[in-house]
């Protein structure tokens, strides 16, 4: 049992990263901005990585400094962290999961391309390209590997890729499809593809946008966040991470403000789900 127990405890922690739409409003030309984002998950490490009853939570935050280059190019540094329960994998065989405390999760690097003339189409694009350093201990990404490339869990019944990987340095590439639809509505698409770069690792998370203008400074929506497993394979239903938000956006005394509150859809990301942004441009 203690063996069973101390393979599940490697799991790693779920949705350690804020969840955000790129592509919605980049620094202004030869401006700073600043914006910092809250997330509150109930599912916080897969359902296998607790003993039955487990209580998991967990506080996210992100803050990223970005920098407006020109209408089309602007580059950021984000430092993302957590209030959650240590990572178990420390400890296999453990009665009980490590108690809660404040983590990292190093550092990321971002560059964001846009149309200049998005403003103005129907139909517009976008590219951002991250660099991910996290440094040992911290959080990582949600990456996927095949189950018989762990040792411990190798020779274990269970799903054939699992929530593994644990490279130091990932890239994430993310083509970004923006439509317009009359003066009212909007929807933005990401495609997320991580891929590790020391070590084994990939995941491909499709994120989805869609608000309507209700007045000047306000708009209403829904967001749904997705981790559908490693690039080039879609997991069993119950092992992807579905989130879907209601979300709202405004504008006050020149902040940004984006509120949501969502419910996990799957076994994997079970339960409510809180997330705050507050961004300003310098």
């Amino acid at each position: 049992m203690g063996v069973l127990f101390g393979a599940a405890a490697l799991m790693t922690p779920q949705q350690a990263f804020s969840e955000e739409i790129l592509g919605t409003d980049p620094a202004s030309p030869g401006h700073f901005q600043v914006e910092q984002r809250f997330g509150y998950f109930t599912t916080f490490n897969p359902p296998t990585a607790a003993p039955k009853g487990a209580n998991l939570r967990a506080l996210t935050g992100e803050t990223e400094i970005g920098y407006g280059v020109n209408d089309w190019y602007e580059v950021a540094v984000t430092t993302p962290y957590a209030f959650a329960r240590g990572n178990a994998s420390a400890m296999p065989g453990a009665a009980s999961l490590p108690g809660y405390g404040l983590q990292t999760g190093g550092v990321t690097f971002r560059q964001t391309f846009m149309q200049p003339d998005r403003e103005e189409r129907n139909l517009f694009f976008g590219l951002v390209i991250r660099g991910i350093y996290a440094p040992p201990g911290a959080l990582i990404p949600d990456l996927f590997v095949p189950r018989s490339s762990v040792p411990i869990l190798a020779g274990l019944p269970g799903p054939r890729f699992v929530q593994e990987a644990s490279p130091r340095f990932a890239g994430m590439f993310t083509p970004i499809v923006g439509v317009r639809f009359g003066n009212d509505y909007e929807a933005i698409f990401n495609a997320n593809m991580t891929v590790g770069f020391d070590r084994p690792g990939s995941a491909f998370e499709p994120s989805l946008r869609v608000v309507k203008q209700v007045t000047d400074n306000w708009k209403i929506g829904f967001e749904h966040f997705a981790n559908l497993g490693p690039i080039g394979h879609v997991v069993p239903w119950k092992q992807q991470s579905q989130v879907l938000y209601a979300v709202a956006n405004t504008k006050f005394k020149g902040f940004e403000l984006s509120f949501g509150a969502g419910y996990g859809l799957t076994e994997a990301s079970r339960g409510p789900a809180l997330k705050l942004s507050i961004g300003r441009d310098f």
